[in-house]
C-alpha cells in the first residue's frame, strides 16, 4: 500500500539528506550565485546538451519563457552559449561554455566529496541495493513525465 504516510516516511529523510548534502557541498569561491532553475539548466546541459530551448524547458519541467530567462542570465554570466543548430540553421541550440562545463564539473566534484562519507557508511551490497532502488524510483517518476528525459545515470562528459 502506498499512502501519504508511507511516501512521507521516504521523502522526509531524503529531503534531509539532500539539504545536508547541499550545505556540505556549498558553492565554489569564484561561483556567482545561481537560482535553482539556473543550476538545473547547467546540469541538464552538462548531461544532455546541446539542446533547443523547448527541449530544455521540457527536460527541466518548466515553461519555455522561464527556461529562456534562465538561459539569458547564464549567457550573460558566460556559463552558456547559443549555437546554430547543425540540423536547422534557423534554429538555435544551447550548450555549456567551457567555463560552464568547468563550473559543473567542479560542483559535481564537491558534491561527490561531500557525499563520500555517506556512501562509505554502506557496505558494497547496500551500495548496489541503494543504486537499484534509486533507479527504480527514478524510472517510476520518468514514466509520469516526458519520456525523453534521461532516467539513468548521465552519460560521461564529452570532450
Amino acid at each position: 500500500m502506498n499512502d501519504a504516510a508511507t511516501t512521507s516516511r521516504v521523502l522526509d529523510p531524503l529531503g534531509v539528506l539532500l539539504r545536508r548534502l547541499t550545505r556540505l557541498a556549498g558553492s565554489g569561491e569564484d561561483e556567482a550565485p545561481l537560482t535553482a532553475t539556473q543550476r538545473i539548466v547547467l546540469i541538464e546541459l552538462h548531461d544532455a546538451g546541446p539542446l533547443r530551448l523547448n527541449a530544455l524547458a521540457r527536460l527541466i519541467g518548466t515553461s519555455a519563457a522561464t527556461a529562456s530567462r534562465a538561459v539569458d542570465m547564464l549567457v550573460q554570466m558566460g556559463l552558456v552559449v547559443r549555437l546554430t543548430d547543425p540540423d536547422d540553421r534557423r534554429a538555435v541550440q544551447i550548450d555549456l561554455s567551457p567555463d560552464g562545463r568547468r563550473s559543473v564539473d567542479e560542483r559535481k566534484a564537491r558534491i561527490a566529496d561531500a557525499f563520500a562519507p555517506a556512501v562509505a557508511a554502506l557496505d558494497r551490497s547496500e551500495q548496489r541495493e541503494l543504486v537499484r532502488l534509486l533507479e527504480l524510483m527514478t524510472d517510476a517518476l520518468a514514466s509520469r513525465s516526458d519520456a525523453s528525459a534521461p532516467t539513468r545515470s548521465p552519460v560521461p562528459p564529452r570532450g
